[in-house]
Formats: C-alpha cells, sequence, structure tokens
C-alpha cells in the first residue's frame, strides 16, 4: 500500500505517507495530542492578531462613513447665525428723530441684535442627489468585498506557511532517519575494515556520508525554525502557541473544470466587485448627466431681533424661497464629465470581461496543478519503494562483499532524496487543494461571513 491511495478514495494516505517514510509518527496526532495547534485555530488566531486585517478593517469603517456624507444632502440642511451690529448713524437718517426727540421706527437703528435660523432643502434635481447616496453604497460593498478578499489571502498564507512548518517537521525526520542509516553504515565499514575486506577509503567515505548527514539534518533544523518564525508572523504573534497537529488530508474528487468556474463566478469577491463596479460606472453616469437639467429646492430663513424697529416695529421676521435654477454656460464643464463618466463605465466593463478569464484562467491551471501532483505522488511512491528495497538488497550485497561502499552510498543518497521529494510533492498536493478553494471563492467562507457579522457591517 502507499499514496496511491489518493486516487482510491484519500481514506490513510497520511498513514501510508507516514509508513513509506519509515517513520515511527502516527496519522492519530490529534487525538493523540489534543492540545496541538490545528490549521484552524491558526486562522482564528490570525484574524484576531493580524496587523494587515486590522488595518483592512479600519479602512472599511472610514468607508462607512462615505455614506452619511452622501446621504446628507438628502436631509434639510440647518444653519443658525447670531449678530450685534453697531453702526454710524449721520445727521440725515437721524434728523427727524432730533426734531421729534424720539426715534422714528422706520429709522434705521444704530445697535441691534438678531439670531437667524437658514434651512435649505434639496427637492429634486433628475435623481442626482439619491444617485450619489446609491454610489457611495456600491463602494461601501466593494470595500466589504476587497475587506473579505484580503482576509481570505491572508489566511491562505497562513496555510502555506502552516504546510511549511509541517514540510519541515517531515523533513527533520528524514534527515534523523537518513543519520541512524549512515552512521550503521559506517560501523559496518570500521567493522570490515578491521578484518581487512575494506580500505581505509571505504571508511572514509562513510565518515563523510555520515557527517552530509548530519549537515543536512542541521539544515533541516534551521529550515524548520524558519518556518515557524514565519508562521507566527503571519499570525501577528511573537511566537507559535505550541507544536501544530497534521490535519485531515485532503482528497479531490476530480470535478469538472467547468463546475468549478461556475462555482468561481459565483463566490468570487472580487467578481462580485467588478459587477457592481459597472453598476457604480452606471450610476456614475446619471449623476453626471443630472446637471443637464434644473435643480430645484426650498429655502427658509427666520430672524429674530432685539430692535423692532429693524422690522417696521415686528421684532422678527421669515421668508421663504422655492428656488428653480439652471446652469446655462459652465464652460463645457458638465459635457467633459458626462464623457469621462462614459469612459469609465466602457473601462468597467472592460475589466469585468477580462476578470472572467482571468477566473478561468486561474481555477484551470490550479486544478491542472492537482491533477500533476497526483500523478507525481503516484511516482514518487513507486521511486521510494524502489529506492528502499535497492538500498535494503545493496546493504545486504555490502555486507556480503559483492558491492562497494561507493553503491552503498549511491543508494543511500537515492533513497534520501526520493523521501524528500515524496513528502514535498504530498504537502504541495495538500495545500493545492486549499488553493483551488481560494481560486473558487470557497475558502474559509464561515470565518468571512462571520468577519462581517463581527464588525456590524450586514
Amino acid at each position: 500500500m502507499g499514496l496511491k491511495s489518493i486516487h482510491r478514495g484519500c481514506t490513510l494516505g497520511l498513514l501510508l505517507l507516514l509508513a513509506a517514510f519509515a517513520a515511527p509518527a502516527s496519522a492519530g496526532q490529534n487525538q493523540e495530542h489534543p492540545d496541538r495547534f490545528t490549521l484552524k485555530q491558526a486562522y482564528r488566531t490570525a484574524l484576531e492578531k493580524n496587523d494587515q486585517i486590522a488595518v483592512s478593517r479600519q479602512k472599511l469603517e472610514q468607508e462607512q462613513d462615505n455614506i452619511a456624507i452622501a446621504s446628507s444632502n438628502l436631509y434639510p440642511q440647518l444653519s443658525a447665525e447670531a449678530g450685534y451690529t453697531r453702526q454710524k448713524v449721520d445727521d440725515i437718517s437721524s434728523g427727524s428723530g432730533a426734531a421729534g426727540g424720539q426715534l422714528d421706527i422706520f429709522d434705521t437703528p444704530r445697535d441691534y441684535g438678531t439670531l437667524t435660523f437658514k434651512l435649505d432643502q434639496h427637492i429634486y434635481q433628475f435623481g442626482k442627489v439619491w444617485s450619489s447616496r446609491q454610489i457611495a453604497e456600491n463602494y461601501f460593498n466593494g470595500s466589504r468585498f476587497r475587506h473579505i478578499r484580503q482576509v481570505k489571502e491572508i489566511l491562505f498564507n497562513v496555510s502555506i506557511r502552516y504546510y511549511e512548518v509541517l514540510l519541515g517537521r517531515r523533513s527533520i525526520e528524514i534527515s534523523e532517519n537518513a543519520l541512524k542509516r549512515a552512521k550503521e553504515q559506517l560501523e559496518q565499514a570500521k567493522a570490515r575494515f578491521e578484518v581487512g575486506i575494506l580500505t581505509r577509503t571505504d571508511v572514509l567515505r562513510a565518515r563523510v556520508q555520515m557527517a552530509q548527514s548530519q549537515e543536512e539534518l542541521e539544515r533541516a533544523k534551521n529550515q524548520y525554525e524558519i518556518a515557524l518564525e514565519n508562521l507566527a508572523l503571519e499570525l501577528g504573534r511573537d511566537s507559535v502557541p505550541g507544536p501544530i497537529a497534521e490535519p485531515a488530508e485532503r482528497c479531490f474528487g476530480s470535478p469538472a473544470v467547468s463546475e468549478l468556474y461556475q462555482t468561481a463566478l459565483e463566490h468570487r469577491q472580487d467578481y462580485r466587485r467588478a459587477r457592481e463596479q459597472v453598476q457604480v460606472a452606471e450610476k456614475r453616469v446619471d449623476f453626471e448627466q443630472a446637471d443637464y437639467f434644473p435643480n430645484l429646492s426650498l429655502e427658509g430663513q427666520y430672524t429674530r431681533t432685539n430692535e423692532s424697529a429693524l422690522f417696521y416695529g415686528e421684532r422678527e421676521d421669515w421668508e421663504a424661497t422655492l428656488k428653480l435654477s439652471y446652469p446655462l454656460f459652465t464652460g463645457w464643464k458638465t459635457s467633459a464629465e458626462v464623457d469621462q463618466a462614459k469612459a469609465g463605465l466602457m473601462e468597467a466593463r472592460a475589466a469585468l470581461s477580462r476578470l472572467k478569464k482571468e477566473i478561468r484562467n486561474q481555477v484551470r491551471s490550479v486544478y491542472l496543478d492537482i491533477q500533476t501532483q497526483k500523478k507525481v505522488i503516484e511516482q514518487l511512491e513507486e521511486q521510494v519503494k524502489a529506492a528502499r528495497r535497492n538500498y535494503q538488497q545493496v546493504t545486504a550485497q555490502f555486507e556480503q562483499g559483492l558491492v562497494t561502499a561507493v553503491d552503498q552510498i549511491d543508494a543511500f543518497t537515492a533513497l534520501n532524496e526520493a523521501e524528500n521529494r515524496l513528502a514535498q510533492a504530498y504537502y504541495s498536493y495538500q495545500l493545492d487543494q486549499i488553493r483551488l478553494k481560494l481560486a473558487t471563492g470557497t475558502f474559509q467562507t464561515d470565518l468571512a461571513a462571520k468577519e462581517l457579522s463581527d464588525d456590524a457591517y450586514e
């Protein structure tokens, strides 16, 4: 048995992989070690701690404020103004008052205060204000899509770093097994040298092989530590909280590319955003064309003063104006803005068409990568089996004096390289299936929905 289980149901692939490596690890690590850090926990940690996600949330909150700004013109614009006036009084304006000893009510007072309330209410301009609000709402929805898309990309980066740690850990196990074999070869070489079967050169070759195996082990440990640091960076933490768990094996059922493409069109946030952009561009054209039509508005003003002479014996005054305005000439500004809006609409439609092609290409590319990895794993599995049998046979022949130490070292190297290539292919195959979910827009949709719900952007 081996990794061909990927083609037969993917039920025991991880156990078979570990058996192929001749490692003592178990596939049931999650059950034996419930305290291990899982991939799902890594996703949740990144949502809480990753700085890029936090910045994206802040930008989304700022975008939400633009809706309130665009909606403000739908409501009455109310303002208040208080003032105190002192003016010069000349002989002409004050003559009758001086002669009669009293200030006539029709004379302008010298000192007076006023309190004025002004009301300005937009009524209609061919839907311009409503178009502005709808544009702002569409922009905000686009910001939500961009936010979720960025969240998914960050979570996918977490997946990459997570599997790099797993590969690093597997590489250490392979290197440890290789070092163990190298030590056994050295002991065999020494024993056969003492009885005169091998030369000192053969012993030196075995020593060099063991030294190289020790070097490979140190390199594997170093790469493992680097992988842990990279994972911690994506998580937004100083370190990874505990040993990580081996995820359940993913099985690819080989669906039709056309089905995957249709799924992508239904779930990809950037495709939804592109369609929204077309709608926004259409609204922008309506918004700019509204300047070709009259603008109807209502203006009101109420003023109260402490000098009744200012309003011919009254202390308060009010007025209301229904205003109809039309721009006769704006230096071709309006027509230029309309042309810009129409050009933006054409650009949005072209971008949507381009994105559909890019999505089809992305889905197909990842699909082909997965199919290739399945075949590569099958071939590498056979190589590992063959390399293991060859090493065992060469070792047995070496003990009988039928082959040289060089032959044993070649068999050793071939087995070690085959095991490493199989590990890399296996984890690439698992990661490619996550990449396909990202390409079809179905990657971690539950966490994405929770992200919007927690921030109350529904």
